[in-house]
C-alpha cells in the first residue's frame, strides 16, 4: 500500500503510520462545465460562469441588432454542454449544438439556415447561434464555429460575425450562489471527513435546496458516463 512505501521509504515514522492508517477521501465538484451527474444542484462554477457568457451574449445582441447581424458564439463544454444550452434558454438564442444531443438530421446545415431564414422573414434584426466547443454532428464529426458561421454566409448571405468567449468564462469574481455553495459543501467536506472511520466510501458533497447530499464517487462518476446513453 501507499502507508507502507512511505514508511519503506523513510519518509513517514512508524508512529506517523500508526496515527494514520487509513485514508479518506470528501469532495466537492468544482467545474464550471456542470459536467459531474450528482445528487446536487449546479457544480461550484457554474452559475459564475454562466452569468458571464448570459452578459457577453447581451453585449453582442446590441450591436447585433444594430447591425443587423447573425452572431455564431462558441461557449466552453468540451464533453457537456450545459453552460451553451442554457445559456441559448436564458437568452432566446435561435439555434445551439451541444456534444450531447447532435442535430437530428445529416443535413443539419439546411436545418441550420431554414431556422435562420424563417427568423429573418419574421422581422428579426438579429440572430444568435451559440456552439459548445465539443459540439458534433450524428455521425461524430465536430462541427466547429467558423464552419457554422461560413455555412450561413454562404448560403443565407448574413453579415455574420464568430466569437469565441475562451477564458473569459473562467475568470472574474464568483457569484454569490457560487460563493454559498462552495462555502457550505467545504464545510460539509470537513465534518464528514471528522466523522469518517476505516472502509467509508469517497464521497461526493452536494447541496440539493440547502439540504447536504453525500454521495458515493464511484457511483457519480458511473452516473456521469452514462449520460450520453441518454441522449
Amino acid at each position: 500500500s501507499l502507508l507502507e512505501e512511505l514508511l519503506s521509504t523513510g519518509r513517514i515514522t512508524q508512529t506517523e503510520a500508526d496515527n494514520c492508517k487509513f485514508l479518506n477521501l470528501v469532495g466537492c465538484v468544482g467545474s464550471i462545465d456542470n459536467d459531474m451527474v450528482y445528487d446536487g444542484t449546479l457544480t461550484i462554477g457554474t452559475d459564475t460562469s454562466l452569468h458571464r457568457i448570459v452578459d457577453a451574449i447581451d453585449a453582442v445582441a446590441s450591436t447585433a441588432s444594430s447591425h443587423q447581424r447573425t452572431f455564431v458564439l462558441e461557449i466552453m463544454g468540451r464533453h457537456c454542454g450545459y453552460l451553451a444550452w442554457a445559456a441559448g434558454v436564458a437568452t432566446g438564442a435561435d439555434f445551439v449544438f451541444i456534444p450531447e444531443m447532435p442535430p437530428n438530421t445529416d443535413d443539419w446545415e439546411a436545418l441550420l439556415c431554414e431556422t435562420l431564414d424563417r427568423r429573418r422573414q419574421r422581422g428579426a434584426r438579429l440572430c444568435m447561434v451559440l456552439v459548445a466547443e465539443g459540439a458534433i454532428d450524428r455521425k461524430g464529426q465536430p462541427i466547429k464555429t467558423d464552419y457554422v458561421r461560413q455555412v450561413i454566409c454562404d448560403r443565407l448571405k448574413h453579415d455574420t460575425r464568430a466569437t469565441i468567449l475562451g477564458h473569459v468564462q473562467r475568470g472574474g469574481q464568483a457569484s454569490a450562489y457560487d460563493r454559498l455553495i462552495g462555502t457550505m459543501t467545504g464545510a460539509m467536506a470537513v465534518e464528514k471527513l471528522r466523522r469518517s472511520e476505516l472502509g467509508d466510501d469517497a464521497t461526493i458533497v452536494g447541496i440539493r435546496g440547502f439540504s447536504p447530499k453525500f454521495n458515493p464517487l464511484v457511483e457519480t462518476i458511473a452516473a456521469t458516463q452514462l449520460v450520453g446513453e441518454f441522449t
